[in-house]
């Protein structure tokens, strides 16, 4: 499939389960599911490196939906709109973490998908 297909399905993808999770409150093990499911998606369906496409899926549909979540959510308005800057780089890091710990787990299940799909 070409590459351009391979990263917007990722990416609506990972919305679709990021948003899902969120409803049903599994923020932190819902990230780790989606980034599984995006990595295996991608990795059977993409004809070469896998990886790549998946940390690039990834990272963009996480930095599209927390930056969603930040100007909707009130609790992320309150933290952004706190007086001391702080809580604010706290709350930014700790989005930038989150976003390469699920790319490493995508990227990592793209590899065995892909690598069990060209075994075949």
């Amino acid at each position: 499939m070409k590459t351009e297909k391979v990263i917007i399905t990722g990416i609506i993808f990972g919305l679709v389960l990021f948003s899902i999770f969120s409803f049903l409150g599994f923020d932190l093990w819902g990230g780790v599911i989606a980034a599984i499911f995006i990595g295996m998606t991608v990795g059977w369906l993409t004809d070469n490196n896998p990886m790549r496409y998946t940390i690039i899926s990834v990272s963009s549909y996480n930095l599209i939906a927390w930056t969603l979540r930040a100007l909707f959510d009130p609790d992320a308005q309150f933290v952004l709109g706190y007086e001391h800057k702080s809580i604010t780089v706290l709350f930014i890091g700790f989005i930038i973490i989150m976003i390469v710990f699920y790319s490493i787990i995508g990227s990592f299940s793209a590899f065995v998908t892909y690598s069990l799909r060209k075994n075949k």
